[in-house]
């Protein structure tokens, strides 16, 4: 509970429900002072900084805009594997918390958070909550991939109460029809104010629950995913199934950079936390632009990172949201730069979800390219499922991908998750 929402993060959070009405200059100005004082930061404590902004003779005084951002090269994961050491402060007083992530190329990335930046970050993801009528004090239930129930644990509960936080965690790996049931009677007892968790996991459990012909009767206000992408068919599946409105934000685990849906459903840069930038951007017909995510964050001074390559790319669009919020607008975050097909035209194809839209006897699918101009596509299906349902899908694949992408099948029990419990929609063995 402390490392969460403990120390200051009521502070944090109040001030956070003010700010995100800044208008457009006021959230400049913000930017550029936390910018300066960032600059200023690393150059005084970061070793690696320190070599850069001086190789490119940069001060927080010479900070005149947020432009000055991209005199500043660019840090990949490669950049931060191998200056692991120099991108800590040696000097750093407060509490530090180490993280990694699981790497989609299964190379581990390692990083510190300071206690403070945490706090700030879950500040962040409850004023997104606080959008939906939500507060931190609800009582919610989680989908999660770690597991808190044995796996061979064969009768209930398969869930665990943590009283102190209000919640009720729920685990993927006790997701099978014949304990659904049982998760449905907990889920019916009431008294969640909200879900969250991964789009994959309450996707499976909102399609079991369907197969089975059970009811949801205690609907939750509204449904929180992250992690993951949330793609057009699972949240259709999830916001049926469980009668309620389902959102998310965008962040990762770097924690660098942050992004929140508005209840017009845009994503809102949250300014206070960092700088999304648009890199290599690509103008699209509507006006809008699509480019690689590239983040600085203001909060971890542990270990600041400065124009972070994050691997997504997204569309950033300019809007007069209706919502009466005023930072950066994005559209819709597109996915992974790994995470991608290579067509024999050359086109990168990103999402695959609208092929899945109208199966109804698919449980789950992944699109796997393990070489040029094939695609396996792994299915998860139910008893009702036709072998004629291959040729519908390749015809979809040939009209609206490429006629000449050869499209393979392989049926699983199950799609393998990665190691911290992330379904990946799309997955490439291609050496890009």
């Amino acid at each position: 509970m402390n490392s969460r929402l403990g120390g200051d993060f009521k502070n944090t959070y109040v001030f956070l429900k003010k700010t995100e009405w800044f208008g457009e200059k006021q959230i400049e100005a913000y930017q550029l002072d936390q910018l300066r004082k960032l600059i200023g930061y690393c150059d005084e404590n970061i070793p690696y900084y320190k070599r850069i902004f001086k190789e490119i003779n940069l001060t927080a005084k010479s900070i005149n805009s947020l432009e000055d951002l991209k005199r500043i090269p660019i840090l990949t994961k490669e950049d931060v594997r191998n200056n692991y050491k120099d991108l800590i402060n040696p000097n750093f007083k407060g509490k530090v918390l180490h993280s990694h992530t699981s790497g989609s190329t299964g190379k581990s990335l390692q990083f510190n958070f300071s206690q403070d930046a945490v706090r700030y970050r879950w500040a962040l993801w409850f004023r997104h909550r606080a959008r939906f009528g939500v507060e931190p004090s609800d009582r919610f239930a989680t989908f999660t991939g770690q597991v808190v129930v044995p796996i061979s644990q064969s009768s209930p509960p398969f869930w665990r109460e943590n009283w102190a936080m209000k919640q009720t965690i729920f685990t993927m790996h006790h997701m099978s029809l014949e304990k659904v049931p049982s998760i449905v009677n907990r889920l019916n007892k009431g008294g969640f104010a909200y879900y969250a968790g991964y789009p994959s996991i309450l996707f499976s459990i909102a399609s079991s629950i369907e197969e089975l012909g059970l009811k949801i009767t205690q609907s939750p206000k509204v449904i929180f995913t992250g992690a993951e992408a949330l793609l057009g068919y699972q949240r259709e599946k999830i916001s049926k199934v469980f009668g309620c409105l389902v959102t998310d934000q965008y962040g990762f685990s770097e924690g660098c950079g942050n992004a929140s849906r508005c209840e017009n459903d845009l994503f809102h840069e949250d300014f206070e936390y960092g700088v999304l930038e648009c890199h290599n951007p690509i103008l699209n017909d509507d006006g809008s632009r699509t480019g690689e995510v590239l983040a600085t964050g203001f909060t971890n001074l542990a270990m600041p990172f400065i124009r972070y390559k994050v691997g997504d790319t997204a569309t950033w669009i300019d809007s007069n949201c209706s919502c009466g919020r005023h930072s950066k607008t994005i559209s819709k975050i597109n996915g992974r730069n790994e995470d991608f097909v290579l067509t024999p035209e050359g086109n990168k194809i990103l999402r695959f979800d609208y092929l899945f839209k109208d199966t109804v006897n698919i449980v789950e699918a992944q699109v796997v390219q393990k070489k040029l101009g094939e695609i396996i596509i792994r299915i998860v299906k139910r008893e009702s499922y036709l072998e004629s349902e291959e040729n519908a899908l390749r015809k979809i694949v040939h009209s609206k991908i490429s006629p000449k992408l050869e499209v393979n099948f392989e049926y699983v029990n199950e799609i393998e998750r990665e190691n911290t419990g992330k379904f990946r929609a799309v997955k490439s063995y291609l050496n890009k």
